[in-house]
């Protein structure tokens, strides 16, 4: 779905005093730090009681008076140990954001930034202020997004992040880069603004899965001659994810996958991709046990596309060889 927004005059956006801000939903703690600069003129910080009363109003409206998420979540324990939720100290709310002046392009880059990073920060929502005399607000968010992020958070233990300053720098060093790209060799853009699109389908959703595959052999492969076996799609990827992991700092993890080689893992891989695309209905009892469930093997698919990506950013002829290969 795009993107809700009203856009301010571009005179009063121009010359705009007072701070925007984008919603940070996962945020638990910034664990070294209080404020950290992502990109110029980009902070992110705990709101202020102000920008947090802003941040509630906009959630019940969004997500409707009654829904729990709008009432409680970022304001007590979680994951709660069962019985009665506990409210936290309001010094311990889960409200931070990410403050900037003027449009809202960088921000923009630097959500596709979080998306490409181990560590993932999730925007909600972005309030856009302008104007010196009065409070001119618009609420910009994407809704399929936005719900389908929240719906996973209702029953993931771990959606809300302990982060570091290790993670902001990568996501920065993410950025720097995404802002120099050419794309003239690779068209990070254009496969940055799919990922993104991904997050508006269900998590359970074959096609999510799918994406993320379509979006990796477009980085890596070529389309095979007929008359090759040795060219196929699924020989490609295997062979090229397997030169990628070996230079990749922090390589594929294949723990979740027991003592099976990554050979046989991505052979896998690629039976489930099969059966999805030609509407089967997979079972992980039999052929696709090794991999476990639909989340390890969208885990695995979403990491090795992300980890693709950055290499591009960081070589993309490298990316260029390797596809013609």
């Amino acid at each position: 779905m795009e993107e809700q927004v009203a856009t301010a005059p571009a005179a009063e956006l121009a010359g705009t005093e007072r701070e925007s801000y984008a919603f940070i939903m996962n945020v638990w703690q910034l664990a070294e730090v209080e404020t950290y600069t992502l990109a110029p003129g980009h902070v992110l910080r705990r709101a202020t009681t102000d920008e947090t009363e802003v941040i509630k109003r906009t959630l019940a409206r969004i997500a409707g008076e009654s829904n729990p998420l709008a009432d409680y979540f970022w304001e007590h324990r979680w994951p709660h140990p069962g019985g009665a939720i506990e409210r936290l100290p309001e010094a311990e709310w889960r409200y931070f954001v990410i403050a900037f002046k003027g449009s809202n392009v960088t921000l923009h880059r630097l959500q596709a930034a979080m998306d490409l990073a181990p560590l993932e920060l999730e925007v909600g929502f972005t309030v856009l202020r302008w104007g010196k005399a009065s409070p001119h607000n618009a609420i910009s968010w994407t809704p399929g997004r936005l719900f389908h992020v929240l719906e996973d958070a209702q029953g993931n233990a771990a959606f809300f992040k302990r982060v570091t300053v290790a993670d902001l720098d990568t996501i920065t060093e993410i950025h720097t880069r995404l802002a120099a790209d050419g794309e003239h060799l690779v068209k990070v853009g254009r496969l940055v603004q799919q990922i993104s699109d991904l997050k508006a389908l269900r998590h359970e959703s074959p096609l999510r899965f799918l994406g993320y595959f379509t979006i990796l052999e477009s980085l890596l492969t070529h389309s095979p001659k007929p008359t090759d076996p040795y060219e196929s799609l699924a020989r490609q990827v295997k062979k090229k994810v397997a030169l990628l992991n070996h230079r990749w700092a922090n390589p594929l993890d294949y723990a979740p996958f027991g003592k099976t080689s990554p050979d046989m893992i991505w052979t896998k891989m690629y039976l489930y991709r099969s059966m999805l695309a030609h509407g089967a209905e997979p079972s992980f009892t039999s052929d696709l046990q090794v991999l476990g469930n639909h989340a390890c093997a969208l885990r695995l698919i979403k990491e090795t596309v992300k980890l693709t990506i950055r290499q591009a950013l960081e070589e993309p002829q490298l990316l260029v060889d390797l596809r013609e290969c």
